[in-house]
C-alpha cells in the first residue's frame, strides 16, 4: 500500500499523479486516455476548489452535484461519460490505497447482508463499457452511449431497451414506464447521465433509418428485418 501524503492541500495534486502513474504503468494505458483522464480529473478539481472543497474531502452529495454539472453545461454525451468514468475509477484506486475510507462516487448502495449477489457486471467493468461507448466517434458512439447509459440508470433488460419507442422519451421524462414479463409495468428511473445521451442521440437518430423511411416508431431504429434493433 502506498503511503499517503500528509497536508490537505496537496493531496489532491499527488492523489493525482499516484492514479496517474497506476494506470500508465499497471494499465499501459495509452498516452492519449492518460490525457483525456488527467483533464477530466482535473475539470472535476477544479469544480470542487469552487465550492471550497477537494476530492480527497468531497461526499457523496458533492460528487453527484459534480455530474448533474457535467450535464448542465452542455457538454458532449462522450465527454460527460469519459469524465464521470474517470472520477469513479480515480476514487476507487483511492479507496484501494486505503486513502479513504469510502468512496463518495458510488451510485448504487451495497446490498444488504444475507442476500444473493445477481450475477452482473461490476461496477468497474461498467465504467469501462461506459467509458468505452463514450469513445466512439460519430453517430454510432452517440447510439452506444445513449443505449449504455440508459441500461445502466433503469436496469432495463436488453430485449425492453432495444424495444424502447421513440415517443417513450421524446419529452425528456425522469422515469420510463416499461412492460415487462407477464405484461406487468414499472416505472424505471433515468439519471442526468442517461437523460444528456438520449438527447445527444435523438440529434442523429434518423441517420439510422430505413433507406427511404421519414421515421421510426422505435427508438433505435434499424434497416434489419424488425426495423429496429435486436
Amino acid at each position: 500500500m502506498s503511503r499517503a501524503p500528509e497536508s490537505a492541500g496537496s493531496k489532491d495534486g499527488a492523489w493525482i499523479d499516484a492514479f496517474m502513474e497506476m494506470m500508465a504503468v499497471e494499465r499501459a494505458a495509452a498516452a492519449n486516455t492518460l490525457k483525456a483522464y488527467a483533464k477530466d480529473l482535473e475539470d472535476a478539481r477544479g469544480f470542487l476548489a469552487a465550492k471550497g472543497d477537494s476530492l480527497a474531502g468531497a461526499d457523496a452529495a458533492t460528487i453527484e452535484a459534480y455530474f448533474a454539472d457535467l450535464g448542465a453545461r452542455g457538454l458532449s454525451a462522450a465527454t460527460a461519460a469519459r469524465r464521470r468514468a474517470a472520477v469513479r475509477q480515480f476514487y476507487r484506486f483511492v479507496l484501494g490505497e486505503g486513502w479513504r475510507t469510502d468512496d463518495p462516487s458510488r451510485r448504487v448502495a451495497a446490498p444488504k447482508a444475507g442476500r444473493p449477489l445477481p450475477k452482473v457486471l461490476s461496477r468497474e467493468e461498467m465504467d469501462r463499457l461506459i467509458a468505452a461507448a463514450a469513445a466512439e466517434d460519430g453517430k454510432q458512439g452517440l447510439r452506444m452511449a445513449a443505449l449504455v447509459e440508459l441500461a445502466y440508470a433503469s436496469g432495463l433488460r436488453v430485449s425492453e431497451l432495444v424495444g424502447l419507442t421513440y415517443v417513450a422519451v421524446a419529452r425528456d421524462p425522469a422515469y420510463l414506464m416499461v412492460k415487462g414479463k407477464g405484461g406487468k409495468e414499472r416505472l424505471a428511473p433515468l439519471n442526468d447521465a442517461a437523460r444528456t445521451a438520449v438527447k445527444a442521440y435523438l440529434e442523429v437518430r434518423k441517420a439510422f433509418l430505413t433507406k427511404g423511411a421519414k421515421d421510426s416508431p422505435w427508438l433505435f431504429p434499424s434497416s434489419g428485418a424488425t426495423g429496429r434493433l435486436t
